[in-house]
């Protein structure tokens, strides 16, 4: 597709289509999995399990595509504005992260690394919703919020951060439900004379 002259619905179903199904399905991996750890480990469990959670959903996401045989993510997908504004964000969220070890380091709370990156994490799926013209992104972040901080909140200290990523995987359960579908974008297209 020539970006230059497509428009901004053109470019929007277009990323859509070529967008993975297999990143919800990644992340509630991934978060549960940290879930499970902390849940099991408590303060043992290393720092670095926490980054592994908030970056492997994309890595897993293409192997998930892989193995179910579909395309997913592409390289030529980036000449897309809406990928390149995904993409953007992902970069915003990853200049963001030195604040919450900045937190950290200065509370020795490491439940605030869990729930800084499980909130930065899904501030990704704003530009997402947009692009795929899909309210779901918008409200899997505000659900995804809203779970973490009630969990570091209210639960007790011992369980808070495996709480928080279990909130944050339960917003995965959410968006594997009502995401839009890459399939979806076919339907949508209007053929112009």
């Amino acid at each position: 597709m020539d970006f230059l002259s497509a428009s901004l619905a053109d470019a929007r179903r277009e990323y859509l289509r070529t967008s993975t199904t297999g990143m919800p399905i990644a992340g509630l991996i991934t978060w549960g999995t940290l879930a499970l750890a902390m849940a099991a480990m408590g303060r043992d469990l290393p720092a670095w399990a926490v980054f592994t959670a908030a970056a492997a959903p994309v890595p897993l996401s293409m192997l998930i595509d892989r193995l179910r045989g579909v395309a997913g993510i592409r390289t030529e997908n980036s000449a897309n504005p809406v990928t390149q504004l995904f993409m953007q964000m992902i970069f915003v969220v990853a200049l963001l992260i030195p604040f919450v070890i900045i937190a950290v380091n200065e509370t020795k709370n490491l439940d605030l690394l869990v729930l800084g990156l499980a909130i930065l994490a899904g501030m990704v799926w704003v530009p997402h919703g947009w692009g795929a013209e899909d309210p779901a992104g918008l409200r899997h972040f505000i659900l995804r919020a809203v779970l973490c901080y009630a969990a570091y909140l209210f639960v007790p200290e011992a369980w808070r951060g495996a709480a928080i990523a279990g909130a944050a995987a339960l917003t995965y359960v959410y968006a594997i439900a009502a995401m839009r579908k890459p399939s979806e974008a076919v339907k949508d297209t209007v053929m112009v004379p």
